[in-house]
């Protein structure tokens, strides 16, 4: 995966470009988290499921915000915490990504409670991206069905700051 974001070093703008297998981030405020979140829907190409790992309020829906606004999405971004699945459209002709999936099994969602909402159906198809909050435990079960598994961990260092390990 390439990202490529611009920063400042001693007060002079740097464009920074890199291929990665592993990247750790380091963002200082919600707005970082988000431009981070845009940059890595660049590189979605659909049938990605991005495992969130983070404690609560570590910033894990701020980031699928950024992903959301760099996938086109307009709508308003919130976590799925109480109704476990939120669909959204993405409406740009130029991706071939048509949906962003937002999952949260964070109230001890497993396997077969994903089956049961019809979350499972979604994972590994070419025109969806998923991105699943407290989805740790499913990286086995997707990685043997051959689906393309990102992980994302975030963890707060402060109010804003965050480590971001993809």
């Amino acid at each position: 995966m390439r990202i490529s974001f611009l920063m400042t070093i001693r007060g002079i703008r740097v464009l920074a470009s890199f291929s990665f297998k592993f990247i750790r981030m380091l963002t200082n405020s919600d707005k970082e988290t988000i431009k981070l979140g845009k940059d890595f829907a660049k590189k979605l190409k659909g049938g990605e499921v991005v495992l969130l790992i983070g404690d609560l309020g570590a910033g894990k829906t701020t980031f699928v915000k950024g992903v959301a606004q760099g996938l086109g999405i307009k709508k308003h971004i919130t976590s799925p915490t109480f109704v476990l699945l939120k669909v959204y459209k993405v409406k740009s002709l130029k991706l071939k990504v048509k949906e962003l999936i937002h999952i949260d099994t964070y109230r001890g969602l497993d396997l077969e409670g994903l089956e049961n909402i019809g979350a499972v159906e979604y994972f590994g198809r070419k025109d969806i991206v998923c991105f699943v909050e407290w989805g740790a435990g499913l990286e086995k079960f997707l990685k043997k069905g051959k689906i393309k598994v990102y992980k994302v961990k975030i963890k707060n260092l402060d109010t804003y700051k965050r480590q971001i390990n993809i």
